[in-house]
């Protein structure tokens, strides 16, 4: 396929890109819920479990949930986008793998952070090297996350496929930290829409999933990348 990039593409790309990034965080929380009985506190982008957990035992799960839910939807785009001979389809599938930021969890994972080193550690054990549990977090990270990055760009046939690629794993990285983790919680901690009414989750997040989910909506055929140019 021969990616093409309009203007209106990148607004329900970024749309996109932030329904996922939601509901990442809604897969950690309604684990944790379903595990502890209660939410926890959380932000718009870092959360945790309860302090009344009734299983703390299990609340691994909730840290699992989030990368789970993420990987499998990057895999899932890869392979529509691979496979399908429908360019809608193949529009959506790539959308899907870079607004999961692979790229995000590669660097979280190479800087010894991240939701697969928590879960590492806890499976060799508190006692085990801290060094353990990042080398092989980074590796599991590595081997999931690039192989369905590397089939998108073996199927591209853009002779700038290389910036393309390197585009969409980084640049949503970035403004995600400025406008996501920085600028709307920023918000939050002014008390802006604090109050929680429904998912353990504050309304000011509520709000702007709708207003992303709309957007999505409302221009998800502008995805087609076949017929649309920058």
């Amino acid at each position: 396929m021969n990616v093409n990039i309009s203007w209106s593409y990148v607004v329900v790309f970024f749309a996109l890109n932030m329904i996922m990034g939601e509901l990442h965080e809604q897969a950690h929380i309604t684990t944790g819920f379903l595990v502890c009985g209660c939410y926890g506190p959380r932000d718009f982008n870092v959360w945790s479990t309860c302090d009344q957990c009734a299983h703390p035992s299990l609340a691994i799960l909730a840290t699992l949930a989030g990368p789970l839910f993420s990987c499998t939807l990057m895999w899932l785009g890869a392979i529509f986008f691979c496979k399908s001979n429908n360019n809608l389809k193949q529009s959506f599938g790539f959308s899907l793998l870079f607004a999961n930021l692979p790229f995000a969890r590669i660097f979280t994972a190479l800087t010894g952070g991240g939701d697969e080193k928590v879960v590492i550690r806890f499976l060799l054990g508190e006692n085990s090297p801290v060094i353990t549990s990042k080398t092989v977090a980074a590796v599991l990270v590595l081997l999931i996350c690039v192989p369905p990055v590397i089939l998108v760009f073996k199927k591209l046939k853009n002779s700038n496929r290389f910036w393309i690629v390197l585009g969409f794993l980084t640049i949503p990285l970035m403004y995600g930290m400025l406008y996501h983790h920085m600028f709307l919680n920023s918000l939050l901690r002014k008390g802006i829409g604090e109050k929680t009414f429904i998912l353990g989750t504050a309304d000011i997040i509520l709000v702007h999933f709708v207003l992303m989910l709309l957007v999505f909506v409302l221009m998800r055929r502008k995805l087609n990348l076949a017929q649309t140019t920058l």
